[in-house]
C-alpha cells in the first residue's frame, strides 16, 4: 500500500525560495529546495525515470537477483505507474 503523507511547509518558506532567486526558478532549485525542507523525506523524480524503472522491474522481477522479495511481491506498480502517467 502507498503511505499518503500530509507533510506541510510554511508559505513564508516558499516566499522564500522565490525571493532567493535571481532570474529564474529552476527545477533543481526546487528539488533541492524540497529535499531540504522535508528533512529528505521527498525529492523530485523525472517521470520518465520512474517508467523506466518500473518496465524493467515488470520485465525482470523474477529472474534478476538484484531484485529483492519485498520489490518483487509487494509493490503496487499498477498504482505507482496510474499514478506517474498523468505527469
Amino acid at each position: 500500500m502507498i503511505k499518503s503523507y500530509s507533510h506541510t511547509i510554511q508559505r513564508s518558506e516558499i516566499l522564500n525560495l522565490y525571493s532567493g532567486t535571481i532570474n529564474e526558478i529552476t527545477i533543481h532549485s526546487i528539488s533541492e529546495w524540497l529535499k531540504s525542507k522535508t528533512y529528505k523525506q521527498f525529492v523530485v523524480i523525472e517521470c520518465e525515470f520512474i517508467m523506466d524503472i518500473i518496465q524493467y522491474i515488470e520485465i525482470n522481477k523474477y529472474n534478476d537477483t538484484f531484485l529483492n522479495q519485498n520489490i518483487r511481491e509487494k509493490w503496487e506498480l499498477d498504482f505507482i505507474k496510474e499514478f506517474v502517467v498523468g505527469c
